[in-house]
Formats: C-alpha cells, sequence, structure tokens
C-alpha cells in the first residue's frame, strides 16, 4: 500500500514538474507512509494545496513542511487558529498527547511516533501520528495489544497528573477506537481466551446471539482494555519525568518530530543518570572511616600508635626484669631474715 502510494506522488511530481517544483528536502516515502489509502485525487490535490502555501511563503518549490501542512490538512481539516483555548486546557491536551507518545514509545510492537503537536484540528485539540516503516497486509496480535495501550495512554496521563475529577472528556476517540478494536480481535479474529476460536456477527449489536454470548463477549473486551489502562499506567508511572518534559516540550513548540521527541527523552534519562551515581558514591564514601580522608592525619595516627605500643612494650619488659631480680634475691636470702 505505501509502496502504490509512493509510485503515485512520484508520478504526480514527473507530470507536473513544470508547474509543482520539488525541493531537495522533500521525502516522498515519508509522505507515502502517511498518505496510504488515499486516492490518487486526493494526493494531487495534497500537491496542489502543499504548492498554494509555498507561493504564499515566496518558496520557489515545494518544501517538505508545505506537504505536511497540506497532508494535515486533508487528513485532519484546517488549523483553528482562532480558537479560544485556556491555559488549562493547553496543559491538559499536552499531557494527554505526551501520554500517548510515551507509551508508544515503550510498547513493544507499537508503530514508530512521527509526530506529536498540540495544534487544534477540526474537533481534536491534538493528535500524536504514527506511521508504519514498511508495507504491511496483516496486524499481529502484538500489534493490537500495542494498539490499545496506546489508546489508553491519553486518559492515564490525565488521571497520573490531574487526578480522576479532572479526567476531561478528550479520551473519548480513543476510548471509541479501542473498544472497537478489542471487540473485533474477540469476535472476529478469535483471539479471546474464553469466547475461543471462533467468529461472531456484532453488526446488529449482538442481538442475533444468546445473552450468554453477548455478555462473555463483553468480559473479553473489558478485561483487554483493563490490561491496556494498567500497562499503560505502568510505563507512565515509571516514566513520570520523561512525561513532564515531554508535556513541556509540546507547550513550548506545539509540534515535535519523532526524532525531536526521542533526543529529548535521551537527554532526560542522562540527566537522571548522574544523580544516581553521586547518590552511590555519598553512600560508599559514608561507610569509610573519617581519619582515611585525610592522608597526614592518618599518618599521625598511625605513627601516635606506634609510639604507644613501642613504651607499653618497654615498660612491659623493665617490670619483667624487676620481678625476675627480686625473684633470684628471695631465693639466695635466708629464711625468716
Amino acid at each position: 500500500m505505501i509502496s502504490i502510494t509512493y509510485i503515485c506522488f512520484f508520478w504526480i511530481f514527473i507530470s507536473n514538474q513544470i508547474q509543482v517544483l520539488k525541493a531537495e528536502d522533500v521525502d516522498l516515502w515519508t509522505l507515502a507512509r502517511g498518505t496510504h489509502g488515499c486516492s490518487g485525487a486526493e494526493l494531487a490535490n495534497m500537491v496542489n494545496m502543499a504548492a498554494i502555501k509555498a507561493a504564499m511563503d515566496g518558496a520557489k518549490a515545494v518544501r517538505m513542511a508545505d506537504l505536511e501542512y497540506a497532508k494535515d490538512k486533508m487528513l485532519m481539516g484546517s488549523e483553528r487558529k482562532s480558537a479560544v483555548i485556556s491555559a488549562e486546557e493547553r496543559k491538559n491536551t499536552a499531557f494527554h498527547e505526551g501520554g500517548h507518545a510515551l507509551v508508544a514509545m515503550y510498547t513493544d510492537g507499537a508503530l514508530p511516533v512521527y509526530k506529536a503537536t498540540i495544534v487544534p484540528r477540526g474537533t481534536s485539540l491534538g493528535m500524536v501520528m504514527q506511521l508504519p516503516e514498511d508495507d504491511y497486509l496483516s496486524i499481529s496480535r502484538k500489534q493490537m495489544l500495542a494498539r490499545l495501550d496506546v489508546c489508553m495512554g491519553g486518559r492515564v496521563a490525565e488521571e497520573l497528573i490531574f487526578g480522576e475529577n479532572e479526567v476531561t472528556g478528550g479520551a473519548s476517540s480513543d476510548l471509541k477506537q479501542a473498544t472497537s478494536l478489542a471487540r473485533t480481535m474477540v469476535t472476529k479474529y478469535g483471539m479471546g481466551k474464553e469466547v475461543g476460536l471462533v467468529t461472531h456477527d456484532y453488526t446488529d449489536g449482538g442481538r442475533s446471539m444468546s445473552s450468554e454470548t453477548r455478555l462473555l463477549i463483553e468480559n473479553e473486551v473489558k478485561q483487554l482494555l483493563e490490561k491496556a489502562y494498567n500497562n499503560a499506567k505502568t510505563i507512565l508511572t515509571t516514566h513520570n519525568k520523561e512525561l513532564h518534559a515531554l508535556a513541556n516540550a509540546l507547550l513550548e513548540h506545539e509540534t515535535l518530530t519523532g526524532t525531536q521527541i526521542k533526543t529529548l527523552l535521551a537527554e532526560v534519562r542522562n540527566q537522571m543518570q548522574p544523580q544516581t551515581v553521586e547518590a552511590q558514591s555519598s553512600s560508599q564514601s559514608n561507610t569509610v572511616p573519617p581519619s582515611s580522608s585525610n592522608p597526614a592525619s592518618a599518618a599521625a595516627a598511625a605513627a601516635a600508635a606506634a609510639a604507644a605500643a613501642a613504651a607499653s612494650a618497654a615498660a612491659t619488659a623493665t617490670a619483667a626484669a624487676t620481678a625476675t631480680a627480686a625473684a633470684a634475691k628471695a631465693k639466695s636470702a635466708p629464711v625468716g631474715s
């Protein structure tokens, strides 16, 4: 799918090379990874929007930033620059999207994070974009479970930072997507432990099946979602400092690429390591006697101890000699003298 999209982009630029010039920083493969499934007409429209954006900026060729702008506008709608968003909502959105991104970074099987933003578009206040690295025609159970974990990351981040009573409805689409995926895993892919290797038609809301079967399916779905919630909570609790750093960076820059996020997280981890080393060295220094910290004092103490030992040995020898002489004199003296 991605390869076909790449070919479409290549053909569009070749066929319109007189009207649309491509800058050197344009990566058609990255664009194809983010627009797989789009029709040729949609891709052509995206290139035209990018060309208009480049012309308005006075650029001589279409840049990657122009194409990214056009892609986001086509897929998610225009930026809502006139939207009035309070500082509290921006902070909540930053931690929400930071939670998604961080869980994706630390979950095995999750797609790589391409971009995270808190710029409002359409009905959303922000988003985290993940792109596949290559073509794929099927998805494994591990990848599906990873998607569930990532969906729960935003809701969990809100709970950990602001408390359960301050959780917003911003996770409604995430929960809807996670519930739909979990139900599909159980009813179509045979990935439910209790339901087993069977498929069930759930297009009618489960009315065509028995109440026992429907209850069994819903319990399986709930277990999958609760496990994903706990996995996301473990990750965000363990990497709490990285979550704060990522949210603060989003508040400052509004949009971060996947490479920038990786660099930021690496810097936070490096800042945490010296503190651990210093703590270990300080604990080790507490076990060393105070005298060993000053070589001169240690030498003086050793000399004093040696002198005292020598004096004690001399005193002991003198006392022994005196006792021996007295004993000899007593033997030679008359009894009763």
